[in-house]
């Protein structure tokens, strides 16, 4: 694992988010919503995420939360099937936009 959080702008509706988001990453994560730069909704691909826990899905529910406030809609595409199946536990797949598609399924260009 590398460790580092990173979020990449393919484009003013496309991101893609890799590397470590779990607890210990947690609190320095959350305010990086802020780099979920672009306007209108977003497709975020979670699919590089490489450790996967209940403090990923607190960040990605703060980031929808901060964009929704905002006007726009966070769905997240390519998610682990492990985040997926958090969410679904926790009702909150629909707020992130997993239950319009199946999880791990790739990000569509």
């Amino acid at each position: 694992m590398s460790g580092v959080l990173r979020i990449e702008t393919l484009d003013a509706r496309r991101a893609r988010v890799s590397g470590a988001l779990g607890f210990r990453e947690a609190a320095l994560a959350a305010p990086r919503w802020r780099e979920l730069a672009g306007d209108g909704d977003l497709a975020l691909d979670a699919g590089g995420l490489e450790c996967v826990d209940s403090a990923t899905l607190a960040v990605l529910l703060e980031w929808a939360a901060r964009l929704r406030a905002g006007g726009r809609r966070l769905r997240i595409v390519a998610a682990p099937a492990g985040l997926a199946a958090l969410a679904r536990l926790c009702d909150a797949d629909a707020l992130l936009g997993l239950a319009e598609e199946p999880a791990c399924s790739p990000l569509h260009l």
